[in-house]
């Protein structure tokens, strides 16, 4: 009875290593959330920017937040108004197709991956635009404190009068 009271605690304790047998444990592997808090702070900011309303998420990001768009450098508010410019020529703007994920690396750090479609109609002409992109968001306390957008702007920026064609 013995031996079989410790084969049963022996097969119950090792039953409890949740660890998958093809789990990463390098400094930049680790696990992916669906459901993670993050995502839904991600899509507030995407509906907010949708809604011209970028002001209402400017708390999410730390004051010294690095944000690059295609890799120009800029302040949260000089994005917070380049965003908000598009309005000015594209209505309807939307992301469609979005997925998002929070990653939790072994490292600490921890970052939300976004894809999407950037859809919105051109005022001046009536032409429907859409635009695949990627941004990422990385988190530390709490806040955003960097994040890159990665879009091929060629067709949105032909609006905008200071593009030369």
């Amino acid at each position: 009875m013995k031996k079989i009271l410790l084969l049963f605690a022996a097969i119950i304790f090792t039953a409890c290593n949740n660890t998958p047998a093809n789990f990463d444990d390098s400094e930049w592997g680790g696990t992916i959330s669906p459901t993670d808090e993050r995502n839904d702070k991600i899509n507030q900011f995407i509906d907010a920017y949708a809604n011209n309303d970028l002001q209402s998420v400017k708390d999410m990001f730390s004051d010294e937040a690095v944000i690059q768009v295609n890799d120009d450098t800029m302040t949260v508010q000089e994005m917070i108004d380049g965003f908000s410019l598009g309005h000015n020529y594209y209505d309807g703007i939307n992301n469609i197709d979005r997925r998002v994920n929070t990653m939790f690396y072994n490292n600490g750090s921890i970052y939300t991956n976004y894809w999407y479609t950037w859809a919105g109609t051109n005022k001046q002409t009536g032409e429907e635009l859409s635009i695949k992109g990627h941004a990422y968001f990385q988190w530390k306390d709490g806040k955003i404190i960097e994040t890159y957008n990665a879009f091929d702007p060629t067709e949105y920026a032909k609006v905008f009068d200071w593009v030369q064609e």
